[in-house]
């Protein structure tokens, strides 16, 4: 029964209140505000409501203390107790009332409210004065007008409980004292002038007040949402994202941070242009969030690099997980008629129990990002114990980096490239090695990525390229040097200027030195590294694309920019001599694929990791005529370079004198 009785008033107070508001407009001719079309937004009435709520309740709290004490203490002459009776209903409706304004903010509501107390309260003072008329009580009904004035949620509210106020009024003057009806009118006239201009001016203000409250309000939260959001793809930003690994932090039990990075995104931005770079990005950000979850955080932190916080999951489910980031962010992406392709390189890190150090995780993640990329990109790495020993070990390595002494701790290895067809070194390639005062010698392939990381080696370039040219002036004058460009250097404009520099003081013609770049430094920032490129080729210097066929090889590239030799990746050569018969075809196929591609877009090959005369015969078999490899010369210091030639020219011109003496020694069997 209960329940039924409930429902009954859920159903009829909406019902009540549109009835009312129909009644209420045939009576005013004034709609709601959501129908003042053009004068009052839905969000400035919903304001208006609740700021009049807010007021109409401090209204009724003052109004029911004066019933209360009216209630107790006031008595009338010759009144049987009506005028209390009625003044403890009135305390009770009120009460009523400010329960039911409190459920919510309705300006319905509101109305209903301003019209029944109004009028209670217009009949709590007739009552007065006809239990016992005295002229100066008529000052009730005239001072509830800007009572009205004040607390009416609308003018119609205003005018018809001010109207009937002053009505009544004047019927009790009328009634009571004729002679002071006249004097009575002037008052009420009066009386209703001030009420609807305080009505007017304390009406507007509140609305100007509450669209300025609703104005700043949406700027603000538009600067908010600038400030936390990407505006491109909706998701967090850095800013939001770092907020929300705090608080991650803050709360006990451990999650996985992960850092991405697009491998590929820059040349979709040079080819398509980047309005397809946006669309690509929002898509990316549309699969990452839907492959991560709703208890995910997925976050764009700039560019191509997008954040995600996982919680929940073993490693085994991790690493599922980032296999399934790594597939799905692979498949085609549709632009307009085109197709696009990329992949993603993820680190992950997990957050221990008692580690509460974002920069510290955030360090790890991106560790395990780098390792990705260098692993051949396009895969997941989750932060592992071997990994913290690197990380310290490269934290040393950078440090000691800082105060190196170029001079006197820098030096170089030169390891020859071979001609197979002329069987002559052609060129050097320039090999830098370390050996720290501080920590003694470091493997090149430590300090060169700890320089990498730390951006010193822009600064370690243009010494070793210098001491490398200084090298090469007492070589003969047909004879390469080549010498490798890392990804900051390609990228940086004032590192090349620092480049060219050290060639036009070196005295070196620039048509010896060619400078060697990966595929993976160049599709950094292709536009960049084209100017990089075609500077350095203005100037004569000769281009090898370096581990060719070993990364994201693009061959529209190879005709965007001039490059004159590729270097094909040792690991095709290792595949050649491991027993296994379908891999080794296949990478015989590809070695002579690449071969005849750089042949036909007129540019030579190196063969690089030639170790033996197996590997020499097989890649021989498939057109190769230029090797480098410790079957023909280990990297070797600078002094030594002269002796190796020598030794050489020696050999060579032995086995010329040594060929017809075989001749003629066999052609009497011959004959």
């Amino acid at each position: 029964m209960r329940h039924s009785q409930g429902a009954l008033v859920t159903i009829a107070s909406p019902a009540w209140s549109r009835l009312y508001a129909r009644v209420s407009i045939f009576l005013t001719g004034d709609a709601p505000p959501p129908s003042r079309r053009g004068t009052e937004t839905e969000a400035v009435t919903a304001a208006y409501a609740s700021a009049m709520r807010a007021s109409m309740c401090h209204f009724l709290v003052f109004a029911g203390f004066y019933f209360l004490v009216n209630t107790l203490f006031y008595r009338v002459a010759g009144d049987p107790g009506y005028v209390p009776i009625v003044s403890l209903l009135t305390l009770v409706m009120i009460a009523g009332f400010w329960a039911y304004n409190r459920r919510a903010a309705s300006l319905v509501r509101l109305e209903i409210t301003g019209h029944v107390v109004g009028l209670t309260f217009i009949g709590n003072a007739l009552l007065d004065i006809a239990m016992e008329y005295r002229p100066v009580k008529l000052m009730y009904l005239l001072l509830l007008v800007p009572a009205f004035a004040v607390s009416g949620v609308r003018p119609r509210v205003i005018y018809s409980t001010s109207l009937v106020s002053i009505a009544g009024m004047l019927i009790a003057a009328w009634r009571f004292d004729r002679a002071q009806f006249v004097d009575c009118m002037w008052v009420a006239f009066t009386g209703l002038v001030l009420a609807v201009g305080l009505a007017t001016v304390t009406r507007g203000a509140m609305i100007k007040a509450v669209h300025a409250r609703i104005m700043s309000d949406r700027s603000r939260d538009q600067a908010l949402s600038l400030a936390t959001y990407d505006p491109l793809t909706g998701l967090p930003n850095r800013r939001a994202f770092l907020k929300a690994l705090d608080e991650a932090l803050a709360r006990p039990g451990a999650f996985y941070l992960g850092l991405l990075d697009l491998d590929g995104f820059k040349p979709i931005n040079d080819i398509y242009g980047h309005t397809s770079g946006d669309q690509v990005l929002v898509e990316v950000a549309r699969r990452l969030s839907e492959a991560c979850g709703a208890r995910a955080v997925v976050a764009r932190l700039g560019g191509d690099e997008f954040a995600i916080i996982l919680p929940g999951l073993y490693e085994k489910e991790l690493r599922a997980r980032g296999d399934d980031l790594c597939a799905r962010l692979a498949e085609p992406y549709a632009l307009d008629g085109e197709t696009a392709y990329l992949s993603v390189s993820i680190g992950f890190t997990e957050r221990a129990p008692d580690d509460d150090n974002a920069s510290r995780l955030l360090e790890r993640a991106d560790y395990a990002l780098y390792e990705a990329k260098e692993r051949g990109r396009g895969m997941a790495v989750l932060f592992d114990r071997v990994h913290e020993a690197l990380v310290r070990s490269t934290k040393e390595v950078e440090q000691a980096l800082r105060g190196i002494d170029g001079e006197k701790e820098l030096t170089l290895a030169f390891q020859p490239q071979y001609d197979i067809d002329q069987q002559r070194t052609t060129g050097f390639e320039a090999l830098a090695r370390w050996h720290s005062e501080k920590l003694g010698r470091v493997a090149p392939d430590v300090f060169i990525r700890a320089a990498e990381r730390s951006g010193m080696i822009t600064t370690l370039t243009p010494m070793l390229l210098e001491k490398a040219l200084l090298s090469a002036r007492t070589w003969p004058d047909d004879m390469r040097i080549a010498f490798n460009l890392s990804a900051r250097d390609l990228l940086s404009p004032k590192g090349v200027d620092r480049l060219i520099a050290v060639v036009e003081a070196s005295g070196i013609a620039a048509t010896r030195i060619e400078f060697e770049i990966t595929e993976t430094a160049m599709l950094t920032d292709f536009a960049q590294a084209q100017k990089t490129i075609s500077r350095l080729s203005e100037m004569g210097c000769r281009i090898a694309l370096d581990d060719f066929g070993s990364g994201y090889t693009n061959f529209t590239y190879l005709n965007r920019v001039k490059v004159h030799k590729v270097k094909i990746d040792r690991a095709f050569v290792l595949e050649l001599g491991k027993g296994d018969a379908a891999k080794a075809d296949q990478a015989r196929k590809i070695i002579k694929s690449m071969i005849e591609l750089a042949g036909n877009l007129g540019m030579g090959h190196v063969v690089e990791g030639v170790e033996t005369a197996e590997e020499l015969r097989e890649i021989r078999s498939v057109g190769a005529t230029h090797v480098q490899g410790y079957l023909f010369g280990r990297p070797m210091p600078a002094e030594d370079i002269a002796g190796f030639l020598a030794q050489e020219t020696s050999v060579k011109e032995h086995l010329v004198q040594e060929k017809p003496a075989k001749r003629k020694a066999r052609s009497p069997a011959t004959k």
